[in-house]
């Protein structure tokens, strides 16, 4: 049997101390830091809420611009952010029927699901707006 030598043990305890160092400098550095970048950018996400809608020909310009005060008075149920409706100026030519769109953005889906849809304010319009529109389509996406 070989016997350790003074010069390895030396060596082993430098080696093993020197990883033990990298380790915990390591540990405590990266424990240390508050958020990492990706959360940070997930929390900026905003749930995009779109529907597109296709209204009756028979619609009267006084029942449009009801439809438009409704449309701007979901605004008030909280968690709406950035609400816009408008007409489609699009010269492609790829609407398929669909005439106005409204947008708005949502910081989680809990604000959309749980606050906006079944909000009086948002039922209101529903029962004003569906009876004027030959088709909808609803579309949510997180940006």
């Amino acid at each position: 049997m070989k016997k350790i030598g003074t010069t390895d043990r030396l060596s082993f305890f430098i080696l093993t101390a020197f990883y033990s160092l990298i380790f915990f400098v390591g540990y405590f550095n990266v424990s240390g830091q508050e958020q990492p970048i990706e959360q940070t950018f997930d929390d900026s996400k905003k749930l995009i809420h779109i529907v597109l809608i296709e209204f009756k020909s028979t619609v009267s310009k006084s029942d449009m611009q009801l439809v438009v005060d409704a449309a701007y008075s979901l605004q008030q149920i909280e968690g709406v952010e950035d609400l816009n409706f408008g007409e489609n100026t699009s010269p492609e030519g790829l609407n398929k029927g669909y005439t106005h769109s409204l947008t708005m953005k949502f910081n989680t889906a809990e604000d959309r699901d749980s606050v906006y849809l079944p909000h009086p304010i948002h039922q209101k319009f529903v029962k004003l707006f569906v009876p004027l529109t030959e088709s909808v389509l609803v579309y949510d996406y997180w940006e």
